[in-house]
């Protein structure tokens, strides 16, 4: 799989970015959730499972550069790869 440009903080960075500017409506309405994000177009899924989460966005985008966290409570890990699948 082959790596994003982006370091591991700026990846955070971006990430972080894109939940506050979302986080009133997430946590009023999806406290404990998982939210995961693209992190180059904004595009985000949330469920209770992170890979379901994941999944959902990769089938959208499979070269999204993901930052996920549950929300209210934090990120749960960044990933600075872009999958663009097995033997490709």
């Amino acid at each position: 799989m082959p790596y994003s440009d982006e370091s591991s903080e700026a990846i955070a960075a971006r990430g972080e970015e894109i939940y506050q500017s979302l986080r009133d409506e997430l946590e009023s309405q999806y406290k404990g959730k998982v939210f995961v994000v693209d992190i180059e177009t904004g595009n985000y899924e949330i469920d209770d499972e992170d890979l379901v989460a994941t999944d959902r966005l990769l089938a959208k985008n499979p070269d999204a550069v993901t930052y996920g966290l549950r929300i209210g409570f934090g990120p749960i890990y960044k990933l600075g790869f872009r999958s663009y699948g097995w033997g490709s």
